[in-house]
């Protein structure tokens, strides 16, 4: 099984910064900060990001980090990923061959960037 890190938005080294998506498009923006990828929405409408493109082989899961260290998961059924109204900072993208290591390494209280190939631990 494998883990991959897909995206470094401080650095911009291997990723284009997300365009976050909403239904009405007025309503979201995103930027690249020293702190990460901040998208601010407004309004009422939730945002949505979807999965890197090129979706990479074998992505079957995806975990953005925040920059308070919670995640936002992907849907297991096409990966995109809610943002809600605010400000939010994602710090990096893990993406995961297995959904099932996403639950293993929540359940083991492990981050879920803890076993990634590419990642410095």
């Amino acid at each position: 099984m494998r883990i991959r890190n897909l995206y470094d938005p401080p650095t911009m080294k291997d990723r284009d910064p997300v365009v976050p998506w909403a239904p009405n498009y007025r309503n979201v923006s995103s930027k690249i900060t020293d702190e990460g990828c901040e998208i601010t929405v407004t309004g009422e409408d939730t945002s949505w990001l979807y999965p890197p493109t090129p979706r990479p082989d074998g992505l079957a899961g995806i975990a953005w980090q925040k920059k308070d260290g919670s995640y936002l998961l992907g849907l297991r059924t096409n990966l995109t990923v809610a943002i809600p109204v605010g400000v939010t900072v994602l710090t990096s993208l893990c993406g995961f061959n297995d959904n099932s290591l996403i639950t293993l390494l929540q359940n083991a209280g492990l981050p879920l960037v803890f076993a990634a190939s590419d990642h410095p631990y």
